[in-house]
This record gives C-alpha cells, structure tokens and sequence, in this order.
C-alpha cells in the first residue's frame, strides 16, 4: 500500500490573518472561506499563532458566563458585554487578543500515521506543513484532510496476495 506523506495530504495555499484582524472580520472570513480557523502573523509576517472558530467560541463563553448587572427595558440603557464594552465594539477586538500562540507543524515528508499522531498528541484539528529548511509555511492538514485520506484508502480495490503454485 503507498505512503501518503504530508505534502500529499495538505491544502494550500493557506489563508493567513493579521494579528491586527479585528474579531468580526475574522470570523467572517472563516464563512467566506469555508474554514475554521487560520495562521496569524505580524505587520512584519512573522508567525504568531492560530486563531479558530474555538478560539472565538472560548471567548465569547467567558464573556457570556460574567455576571452582569440587572437591566430593564425602562433604562435604555446600551446592551454591555461583561468587561463593559458595548457590543459593537467586540466586534473590533483585534484577534491577537483571543488566538492561540504558537503552531503544531510537520515537515512535508511526515507519514499519515505521524500526522496522526501529531493531531491526537496535541490534541488539535489542524497541523500546518513547514519546510524542514526554509521554515516556510507550505501547508495545511485538516483532521478532515486525514478522515478523506483514509476513507480514499479504504475504497481502493485491495490487491488480494497471490498464492503460490503449491497452496493451489
């Protein structure tokens, strides 16, 4: 059975955030994307970390789970999150704030059972392919990336071993 090596199994190119995105573009990049979750670098491209759609979720929870104080409809008063911002200005939190520093890479030669395990390790849904010299972003590889693979793998015909002329 063949191999399948990082650089067979990742997607590219891969969408980047600055670490200045504020949250509500962020997210809305994820939608228009179709992903969730993505590399974040400096004004200078330097990697920095991983902001996702958990990261995001995370954050709105602890926001949510803040006691606020008693409002009734006859204050008026504006809708509060609970650090006291008005909502709208959530929304323009800079995602360097919420993400995740730091990346889980692999070098574009790591096996599908090394990516594997790299995934369960650091308990994560995405891995990113770096080259082993440069340290250039090449890829990424998705925990779907893998569950594909393996279901392509298990539809291949299965080459029956053959039998030699004696068990015949």
């Amino acid at each position: 059975m063949e191999t399948l090596l990082a650089r067979d199994l990742m997607s590219r190119p891969v969408k980047r955030l600055t670490a200045s995105t504020p949250l509500r573009d962020a997210a809305a990049f994820f939608v228009r994307h179709g992903i969730s979750g993505a590399p974040v670098i400096d004004a200078h491209g330097r990697w920095l970390g991983v902001f996702t759609q958990r990261d995001l979720a995370r954050h709105v929870q602890e926001r949510m789970t803040v006691s606020r104080r008693e409002r009734t409809l006859e204050s008026r008063e504006p809708v509060l999150d609970a650090e006291g911002m008005p909502t709208d200005e959530f929304g323009q939190t800079p995602i360097r704030e919420l993400m995740s520093r730091g990346m889980f890479t692999v070098f574009p030669d790591a096996t599908l059972e090394e990516v594997i395990r790299a995934l369960v390790s650091f308990k994560v849904h995405r891995v990113f392919v770096i080259d082993e010299k440069s340290g250039e972003l090449e890829g990424v590889i998705t925990t779907l990336d893998v569950l594909g693979a393996l279901e392509a793998r298990g539809r291949r015909p299965r080459r029956r071993p053959q039998r030699s002329a004696a068990t015949k």
